[in-house]
């Protein structure tokens, strides 16, 4: 019955903590477009308050790894890390 009582203790344990985890700052997020709709969005989630003209045209130029996010407001290629202004 003990044992019972520690294995149920410990997957509630284990299985509430992923529940509660929240994603931080840090969190990099890749930026995407839907012409169709002339939406901007964040993948894996989310949508950008705003996006800027050059941010914009760095996401056009379609330079592989695309166009990342960073809190607070840093935007940077994917694939080279190189600043977008």
């Amino acid at each position: 019955m003990t044992r019972a009582l520690i294995v149920i203790g410990l997957s509630l344990l284990f299985t509430m903590a992923p529940a509660n985890y929240n994603f931080n700052s840090s969190e990099i997020l890749r930026l995407g477009y839907n012409p169709t709709y002339d939406l901007w969005y964040f993948n894996p989630k989310g949508r950008p308050s705003a996006v800027s003209e050059s941010v914009k045209s760095a996401y056009r130029k379609q330079k592989p790894g695309g166009v990342c996010y960073v809190d607070p407001d840093t935007w940077f290629f994917c694939k080279t890390f190189e600043p977008i202004n």
